[in-house]
């Protein structure tokens, strides 16, 4: 706990975990997770860019993306190569029969560089040090596969500026701003020039064409490297229209930076995004594969909206549906994260779950089959001692591109599972016994 403290791991002025335990994994468990991953996010992400296109296909992509005008426009600003989500996260589930994933954040999420911090802590241990003179244990690093992909983001973009120079973009506070220190001391070592600061700090130089920030002297530091922090959603909240000629977006649209993940990444990241890989209107698209994986890993997920849709095969009448089976789905945001706006039927009486419905159907939400979280023992030093609690536990693994080379723990216990709403994390390792 006093070494978390000392790299910053910490909320609220105390360390981000006080569990004991790490999350351990045998090799076929954190294969299946990996394999699975990078198969559904690569799905995902080929199936959103349709949204970009003429067609049936994109007439049917966009309207379960349920995409607004102002993220039309933007999406029509994209550079001529533009990647979308090149760092991505999914959240899920080892129910008690199958691994499930609830939802993709093809923004840039937190927990990759924690993962890693975490379990170099752990490691130093003497517990974890008696540990492997039974087992290898195997961590997934990350800050070197984060720093290969804003460089080859920018490889790849068409190097400009002709040097990578990195700022780290958040909108506001973060509580998260251990990984932003963690990154820059990575990209730093590795003698790559990196600022944190704020999408305000952004200017464009509208006559030399460039993006730069200004230090405290009043000195240009130019960027050709935007890793942004900065939702989308709270820079719409921020600027709204005006986001369209904000410095960020003029240097992204027209090649002066490339930016790690662009705005086009919200095309994926949208919760409905789960229901282009199951609704029969889209998912056509798949190949016979991804389209098994889809029906094993991913929950039923609709657009909530008057319409007739189909329910694993069945054809339904989605409102009347969703009214009658409370117990058994929950109601998202469409475009929130970090928890908010989350109605789980379950919890709620009949009467409320009516209202709920009559809100959310006005606005952008989702309605979703239950997943039934998995619950895990973990030792936890409290002030009065060590004490032994359950804990709802999260496997979500981290893409770059759309591959995933490991996953973050997340834990809670409450059915929310998120930092930001009271939850933790623990590293998570892969161990095979010795030989």
């Amino acid at each position: 706990m006093r070494q978390q403290c000392a790299v910053g791991l910490q909320v609220e002025g105390r360390p981000l975990t006080e569990v004991l335990r790490p999350r351990l994994v045998s090799g076929y468990d954190h294969d299946q997770v990996c394999s699975v991953a990078s198969l559904l996010a690569g799905a995902l992400q080929r199936l959103a860019k349709y949204a970009l296109s003429d067609g049936d296909l994109g007439d049917q992509v966009r309207h379960i993306l349920a995409l607004n005008p102002l993220e039309l426009a933007l999406t029509d600003m994209s550079p001529p190569v533009d990647e979308g989500s090149l760092h991505s996260r999914l959240d899920g589930f080892f129910t008690t029969d199958r691994l499930a994933f609830v939802e993709y954040n093809a923004h840039s999420p937190v927990g990759p560089l924690t993962q890693e911090a975490l379990a170099e802590i752990f490691l130093g241990t003497p517990a974890m040090q008696a540990f492997t003179d039974d087992y290898c244990v195997q961590a997934s690093p990350a800050r070197q596969q984060m720093v290969d992909c804003l460089v080859n983001a920018w490889t790849t973009g068409g190097m400009p500026g002709d040097e990578p120079r990195v700022a780290i973009v958040e909108c506001g506070e973060s509580q998260f701003s251990w990984e932003f220190d963690m990154l820059q001391a990575e990209l730093r070592r590795h003698g790559l020039p990196a600022v944190i600061c704020s999408v305000d700090d952004l200017h464009f130089g509208y006559g030399r064409g460039d993006l730069y920030v200004l230090d405290a002297e009043g000195r240009r530091h130019p960027i050709t490297i935007v890793y942004r922090r900065a939702v989308l959603n709270d820079l719409f909240s921020r600027y709204d229209q005006a986001l369209i000629d904000h410095p960020l977006t003029r240097a992204w649209s027209s090649g002066v930076c490339v930016m790690v993940n662009s705005f086009s990444a919200h095309l994926s990241n949208k919760k409905s995004a789960l229901a282009l890989l199951t609704d029969p209107r889209t998912s056509e698209a798949l190949s016979p594969q991804e389209a098994a994986a889809a029906e094993e890993h991913l929950p039923w997920t609709r657009l909530l909206r008057p319409s007739r849709t189909t329910y694993h095969g069945e054809d339904i009448d989605l409102l009347p549906f969703a009214c009658a089976h409370r117990e058994n789905l929950v109601l998202k945001p469409n475009d929130d994260y970090g928890g908010h706006g989350i109605v789980c039927g379950w919890q709620v009486a009949h009467d409320d779950w009516q209202k709920e419905l009559a809100r959310a159907v006005n606005n952008s939400y989702v309605i979703q089959e239950r997943v039934v979280m998995p619950e895990a023992r973990y030792p936890t030093w409290r002030e009065d001692g060590l004490i032994f609690e359950d804990y709802h536990e999260g496997t979500d693994p981290f893409l770059f591109s759309s591959t995933a080379h490991g996953f973050i723990c997340r834990l809670s216990p409450t059915e929310l599972i998120n930092i930001s709403a009271g939850g933790t994390c623990v590293p998570a390792f892969r161990i095979a016994l010795r030989a």
